[in-house]
């Protein structure tokens, strides 16, 4: 299993910095205030690895830690933050090598111990004495070269055994016994020890779609074939589906609805379900859900509406293709009232806006090439080519010449304002930004150049501008000037499936400008 990092919420507008509580504990050594990996990772994070929680046939278990440093024989180790030296034997694993432990005490009055295995002294470098205080950055060892491998650090965080160098493997998930993941760890607590940060939250179970939070507080993480409902971080149910889930939404009372790719509907309250029903639907493509009503896509391009009882509301017929064509789903969402569907053809998307309640269709036209769209308080926001248009009333009229053809990973959002940003997923990775009259406020070149993941993409109140990229890069923009204000790196998710897993951001908390 891996762990992913779903909330993390940062105001990072120094206007509108939150402080966290800094309690103090009975801590000898005193209270985390910065935290760190024990060497240098970049290596390890730019070939997206990660080894923890990873089954390994001639150990009999999975792994408790991750192992980094390959090849960097007698380099030194740090301490990753201040804390208590619990165990220091350079014989702890015999001819694995040495282990020191260290307590740290954190700001919530937490407690975890970090370990670095594999570990050698040198001619003037020691592992410190058990009872000493160790500061973030003091040599703690060097890498060493146990007896069944290259050279590399062990490195573990857990919540339990000071005084124990431990097995290394468990035949079980080490997060269910009290280990965690120590780069989730490690930048859930660089995130947390901002002074912009107000909340996060972490899960034992790997989201196979972004987590949902209903109305009376609840939490939903839906897995690969499960639904589990946390509040305030403590699982309180779970629910298996007889299938694979491939979509979820909350519906008011405290009630979600999910879908199975198979076509299974369940709509739950709690961990009771309120109805059960099977539709016809397009493989792995999502519901769009307006008004508790539940449109999915039919393979042919159609569109079937039910209620949350699993009635029929509404039908629209499929599409006319030509023979032997393959429609291409560009995107289906809904705003609550209205939904919104493209779908392509060749080098066409027809493009089309139902009203969810009845079906009807409000606008339809046909674009050459891709579509993205998105809904302001002035209508909705179409961007084909370089060419962004206001979908009002029926009407399709140019908002402004972007003077760049997006690609098929382009992404929009607007703030309250009005104004209107832009990834154009074009080769030179621009992103840009428009007023409301249609005046290009500025332009400029991503951070990330050549991403083949669009980034997720955002705005609080209108101060800021959020996008977060596929290796787990938070980028926050001063959104009048387009100038980069800050960045902070979320642990992605590690590998999952040979890839690299997505975080799951939720932007929660609105900042007012002035």
């Amino acid at each position: 299993m891996r762990l992913i990092l779903f909330i993390l919420i940062l105001a990072l507008w120094a206007g509108a910095i939150i402080s966290p509580a800094r309690a103090q504990f009975n801590a000898p050594c005193g209270v985390v205030d910065a935290i760190d990996y024990p060497i240098d990772i970049s290596d390890t994070q730019n070939d997206s690895y990660d080894d923890f929680a990873l089954y390994r046939a001639r150990f009999f278990g999975n792994h408790t830690g991750v192992d980094i440093g390959f090849r960097r024989w007698g380099e030194p180790v740090y301490a990753i933050a201040r804390g208590r030296v619990t165990l220091s034997n350079i014989e702890e694993w015999d001819t694995e090598k040495g282990v020191v432990i260290v307590e740290h005490t954190f700001p919530d009055g937490s407690i975890a111990y970090s370990l670095y295995g594999h570990m050698e002294v040198g001619e003037t470098t020691f592992f410190p004495a058990v009872g000493t205080c160790v500061e973030l950055g003091d040599v703690v060892g060097l890498i060493g070269w146990p007896s069944r491998g290259l050279p590399h650090l062990h490195f573990e965080l857990r919540s339990f055994m000071p005084n124990e160098g431990g097995p290394g493997y468990v035949e079980t998930n080490p997060l269910l016994l009290g280990w965690y993941n120590p780069q989730d760890f490690v930048e859930l607590w660089q995130a947390r020890l901002e002074p912009g940060f107000i909340e996060g939250r972490t899960f034992t179970d790997v989201p196979a779609l972004a987590p949902v939070a209903l109305d009376d507080g609840t939490t939903v993480v839906p897995t690969t074939d499960k639904l589990l409902g946390y509040m305030n971080g403590i699982q309180i149910w779970q629910i298996s589906m007889n299938g694979v889930i491939s979509g979820i939404a909350p519906l008011p009372g405290g009630r979600v609805v999910a879908h199975t790719r198979d076509g299974q509907v369940f709509v739950l309250e709690g961990s009771r379900f309120v109805a059960v029903f099977n539709v016809e639907m397009w493989e792995d493509v999502a519901f769009a859900v307006s008004n508790e009503q539940l449109a999915f896509l039919t393979p042919n391009g159609g569109i079937n509406a039910y209620g949350v009882d699993g009635a029929l509301r509404w039908s629209l017929p499929p599409m006319d293709v030509g023979e032997g064509a393959l429609l291409r789903l560009v995107e289906f969402k809904s705003d609550g009232d209205q939904i919104a569907v493209g779908l392509r053809d060749g080098q066409e998307t027809r493009w089309r806006l139902l009203d969810g309640a009845s079906g009807s269709v409000l606008f339809d036209q046909t674009y050459t090439g891709n579509v993205s769209s998105i809904r302001t308080p002035d209508g909705w926001l179409l961007l084909y080519g370089a060419e962004l248009a206001r979908i009002s009333n029926g009407e399709n009229a140019t908002l402004a010449n972007l003077n760049v053809q997006a690609g098929r990973n382009a992404r929009l959002t607007a703030d309250p304002q009005g104004n209107v940003y832009v990834y154009a997923g074009d080769s030179e990775s621009t992103l840009l930004s428009v007023d409301p009259a249609g005046n290009i406020r500025w332009s400029q070149t991503y951070p990330a150049l050549g991403a083949s993941i669009a980034p997720l993409i955002g705005t609080g109140g209108g101060c800021l501008l959020y996008t977060l990229d596929s290796d787990g890069t938070l980028n926050v923009f001063d959104s009048a000037t387009g100038q980069l204000a800050a960045q902070r790196h979320l642990f992605p998710g590690g590998i999952q499936n040979g890839s690299h897993a997505r975080a799951y951001c939720g932007l929660r908390r609105t900042i007012r400008c002035g």
